[in-house]
């Protein structure tokens, strides 16, 4: 007769570390869904029309505080859903994850860096011409150009990819994966119509990643993480 040891293991979702990660993880998606909120134009302004909406500096602070937060959790969000997805889809997932970090980084640099310049330029009480003249110069140098031209493309297609890494290996309930798959056209279209339709976008991107944190909390057994 042959008797077996278990060995000791270590239940993981009780691990705080890990917990306090996944509560992190929509954090940056809901601080973009309040820039979108709070900003006092619309994506689709002139410059002659946005600059002057720079003088309400309530919403212009309280913007540039969600754009902080966004900046400062975004990354923890798609690292944590990529890994998520990389589970069922390792490739897609992460090819996505690489992608959306990227993306949503460039966004966070261009967004802080232009409207800063701008509300700064209004608060020292420069006319809207000079203003303009001022943000046409800004776009003459490459790192802003190269961040504005790619944060679109990358955060899109980075989270198309890791939505479709989520579906086709069932890392989260379908609903979720299809809530990320539908946010980026949403906030694409909000940013063409209402700025309150693009703040909906980030919210189905936030729920998305609040759903893969659950997950990240209790990795399926022999995977990563």
């Amino acid at each position: 007769m042959t008797t077996t040891t278990e060995l000791p293991t270590t239940d993981i979702t009780s691990d705080p570390l890990r917990r306090l990660v996944a509560w992190v993880a929509p954090l940056g998606p809901l601080a973009m869904a309040g820039w979108s909120l709070s900003i006092p134009y619309d994506l689709t302004d002139a410059p002659a029309d946005f600059i002057p909406k720079l003088a309400d500096d309530t919403r212009v602070e309280l913007a540039f505080w969600m754009m902080l937060a966004f900046v400062l959790t975004i990354g923890v969000g798609v690292i944590v859903t990529g890994l998520v997805a990389r589970r069922g889809s390792p490739r897609l997932g992460i090819v996505g994850l690489v992608l959306a970090y990227l993306g949503f980084s460039a966004m966070g640099f261009g967004g802080i860096a232009y409207d800063g310049m701008a509300a700064a330029s209004v608060r020292a009480g420069l006319d809207v011409g000079t203003i303009e003249d001022i943000l046409k110069q800004a776009d003459t140098f490459t790192a802003p150009l190269v961040g504005g031209m790619i944060f679109i493309p990358m955060s899109f297609i980075g989270t198309l990819l890791l939505g479709i890494a989520l579906w086709r290996g069932r890392s989260v309930p379908r609903w979720a994966a299809a809530l990320l798959i539908a946010a980026f056209p949403v906030i694409l279209a909000g940013g063409a119509l209402l700025m309150t339709v693009n703040a909906l976008g980030f919210v189905m991107i936030a729920v998305a990643f609040a759903v893969a944190g659950r997950e990240f909390v209790r990795p399926a057994e022999g995977m990563l993480p």
